[in-house]
């Protein structure tokens, strides 16, 4: 199972915090990292596999 992981980041865009994530899929992993960001005090988050970003979602 690939392990994603998640950077989340201030409002510089500086990385402040990181989670790791065992994902079976691209998808699952998204949505995850989207439930994270709600319960987290950070304003953004990214997703990545490996050296490839996924996904970045930001708090409106």
């Amino acid at each position: 199972m690939p392990q994603y992981r998640c950077y989340f980041l201030d409002g510089d865009n500086a990385i402040r915090d990181v989670a790791f994530l065992d994902c079976a899929t691209d998808e699952l992993a998204k949505d995850r990292a989207c439930e994270l960001l709600l319960e987290r005090k950070f304003p953004s988050v990214q997703l990545w596999l490996l050296d490839r970003q996924l996904y970045q979602a930001t708090k409106a």
